[in-house]
């Protein structure tokens, strides 16, 4: 995997190891790990209970509401950030199917295996369809030139944020102003998350200890050559934050190598490898509300578990 990395993403990696004891999680995403992934995605969407289901059955039951603002267009771009295996998309798809809608589907993700996968599972659900997937990392600032062009034919952007990946960001609030400065007054994005309910943190904890969640997780340190044999897992709830936790404690000293650079750490030390914020309402729209996003619809499930928000860049005048 970590041959993967361009010198940019070594040197970003090198820095959060060494200034915030941290390994992001989207390099878990690249090369084999995004077998991984889709392994995790494929065994929780038989559950009622995961967030994907959940979302799934969301979209199904809303999608004709958020659709209502492109009654009249004639084409859309449909902008998967953070695409996953593209499963998540297939009850928006089926709705512009309905409607006669035709789209153009853009997977953008910072993994080419993620995008290849993502692709290949839409065009082998609904056949030959327009589709141009985009390798960015998405974290590193807006890419309003790409979305900007899509558009050239016409259409407009529907931006997709699903599967509650914002929970996963360091810095949630750069991640959608990136988004929001992506987009043109005319544009959507839809963002799904998974709600809090502070009576059922146990509950949530306890999808974190799955075999197949340590194989994603474990998965970039084993590639820099900290074994399983070598740490710990702890999982933890930050009652502040409102959000799992899960760190790496070293059982003894241990070396890591990223491209030609080596890296030591002690025993006892503590590595970030996953983080997954959780919400309820409010939060949500205060948070979209604080980056510039004007919120056109809230729609979430009958127990209040998950929410999907369709929102709009605000635009300020003078």
């Amino acid at each position: 995997m970590l041959e993967l990395l361009s010198k940019r993403q070594e040197a970003e990696l090198i820095t959060s190891l060494q200034g915030r004891g941290e390994i992001p999680i989207k390099f878990a995403y690249l090369g084999k790990g995004a077998e991984k992934w889709d392994k995790i995605a494929k065994a929780r969407s038989k559950s009622a209970d995961d967030i994907n289901s959940l979302e799934a059955e969301l979209l199904k039951k809303r999608m004709s509401d958020f659709l209502g603002a492109f009654s009249n267009v004639k084409k859309l771009n449909l902008i998967d950030i953070g695409c996953g295996n593209g499963t998540p998309i297939f009850p928006i798809v089926d709705a512009l199917k309905k409607n006669g809608t035709d789209f153009k589907y853009v997977p953008l993700d910072i993994s080419k295996e993620m995008l290849e996968l993502a692709a290949s599972n839409v065009k082998k659900k609904y056949g030959k369809i327009e589709c141009e997937p985009l390798l960015i990392d998405f974290e590193q600032g807006n890419f309003s030139d790409i979305a900007y062009n899509l558009k050239a034919d016409g259409s407009l952007n529907l931006f997709l944020f699903l599967g509650s990946t914002i929970g996963n960001q360091s810095d949630m609030g750069r991640v959608l102003t990136n988004f929001r400065d992506s987009m043109s007054s005319e544009d959507f994005l839809i963002i799904g998350v998974e709600l809090t309910n502070l009576a059922r943190v146990d509950k949530i904890i306890s999808h974190y200890y799955d075999k197949l969640v340590d194989d994603l997780i474990y998965f970039v340190p084993e590639a820099l050559g900290i074994g399983r044999n070598k740490f710990k897992t702890n999982v933890s709830w930050n009652e502040v934050k409102n959000q799992v936790e899960i760190r790496i404690g070293l059982l003894e000293d241990a070396n890591a190598k990223v491209g030609k650079n080596k890296l030591e750490f002690e025993r006892g030390e503590q590595i970030f490898v996953l983080r997954s914020a959780k919400f309820t309402s409010w939060t949500l729209t205060k948070l979209l509300s604080d980056v510039g996003f004007r919120t056109e619809l809230l729609v979430g499930d009958r127990k209040n578990s998950y929410s999907l928000s369709m929102v709009q860049p605000t635009r300020y005048t003078i």
